[in-house]
């Protein structure tokens, strides 16, 4: 959170706080929330807020609740999810994307599903995982995807644009792309290209699809957001410059 965006979050506190009737901290706690959140982005910490609220409807937000909240919210996948996102590696014509941490405790996993003990491995990985992105978590190493490429050149530029769209992975060039590991390019046939174009074609369709969906969901929220912020302005700012000033 930057310096200029402290009054928009003491806005977003008090409107969090007057959901459980409760008024802004006094000046000691109000320096704790300042310090607790200064690490985030302050759209992690409206959603934070906002999930909060949802699950803990009798209890008001304190920092270290809001700080873990955000933490969890850095794009990593849970367990169950990482656990079948890593199970697409086994074929070895697909590609699959995903976190160093879900790599990880896959390496550890697969020697026990190679044995044929799927509930076993299942198990070991999700307790790697876990153990793994708690780690990563206490440092605040932020994720990092990547993908792991299959033979196939279909596969992979599905699976790569489909990250591309979701925000996972930059656009890669379309050489490197289409490239297999250790290959020298792709197929330049004619029905290769059309199947390429058609792949891109779907996934561009369902990518504004999405973005127009979530452009229109925030817009809503904004304005609700704004409608909220009008009603308590006055009121918070002279609470908030007799504090923080």
């Amino acid at each position: 959170m930057e310096a200029h965006e402290k009054p928009e979050f003491m806005t977003m506190l008090a409107e969090a706080l007057a959901g459980y009737e409760k008024p802004l901290p006094e000046a000691g706690m109000v320096k704790a929330w300042l310090s607790q959140m200064a690490e985030f982005p302050l759209g992690a910490i409206r959603e934070a807020l906002r999930i909060y609220a949802v699950e803990n409807t009798k209890f008001p937000p304190v920092p270290n609740g809001i700080a873990a909240l955000c933490r969890n919210m850095d794009g990593r996948p849970g367990a169950e999810e990482a656990w079948a996102i890593a199970l697409t590696s086994r074929d070895e014509a697909d590609s699959v994307v995903w976190t160093a941490e879900c790599a990880e405790a896959f390496r550890i996993a697969k020697p026990i599903l190679d044995l044929g003990d799927e509930v076993g491995a299942r198990m070991a990985f999700k307790e790697s995982y876990i153990r793994i992105v708690a780690q990563a978590r206490a440092v605040r190493r932020p994720a990092v995807w990547s993908m792991s490429a299959g033979w196939d050149p279909l596969r992979r530029l599905a699976a790569e644009s489909r990250a591309v769209a979701a925000g996972l992975l930059p656009a890669p060039a379309p050489v490197a792309m289409l490239a297999g590991p250790g290959g020298d390019g792709p197929d330049e046939s004619d029905r290769a290209r059309a199947q390429l174009a058609k792949i891109k074609e779907l996934i561009a369709a369902g990518a504004a699809a999405k973005a127009a969906t979530q452009e229109a969901a925030a817009e809503r929220r904004r304005q609700t957001e704004r409608q909220q912020r009008h009603a308590v302005r006055l009121k918070l700012w002279l609470h908030f410059d007799g504090m923080v000033a």
